[in-house]
């Protein structure tokens, strides 16, 4: 088996076999539980569900931060379904008219919390953008009257 072995790993699996010393596995018992130690140990557990709900929305945070924030730690919670998440989801909001919306015609998956939250983000991005144009305009007509 440990003859065998080497033929079913690749990329990392097959470098970690290839840089181990000569003669330092005498069986195949040696070989796994070295690979073991060397491959699971660097694996992060999952965190149980309820960390989700640790996860809120700063009073300045956009809501595009937040939804990247909450599903990539969607990712690391062990066995998260849809209405854990839309509840903890909507549990850490702070976007007062997003809530609103949310209330008025609540979504019945995930999937429909993500597509209203990214209306509401390209929402954020135009205002945004209008703010942005209107500055410049706003300081060139200060500048104008004080001349």
């Amino acid at each position: 088996m440990c003859r065998s072995f080497p033929t079913t790993l690749r990329g990392a699996g097959r470098e970690w076999f290839t840089r181990l010393p000569t003669s330092s596995i005498d069986n195949f018992e040696q070989l796994s539980s070295a690979f073991l130690r060397h491959f699971v140990g660097r694996q992060h557990p999952k965190r149980p569900v309820d960390h989700l709900l640790t996860i809120k929305q700063g009073e300045r945070e956009t809501l595009r931060s937040y939804v990247k924030c909450f599903t990539q730690e969607t990712l690391d919670a062990d066995d998260a379904d849809d209405k854990v998440q839309l509840t903890t989801f909507k549990a850490g909001l702070k976007s007062r008219e997003f809530v609103v919306s949310l209330a008025k015609n609540p979504p019945r998956t995930m999937a429909e919390m993500l597509l209203k939250a990214q209306k509401y983000m390209n929402a954020e991005d135009a205002l945004a953008t209008i703010v942005d144009e209107e500055r410049p305009k706003k300081e060139g007509r200060k500048e104008g009257r004080q001349t």
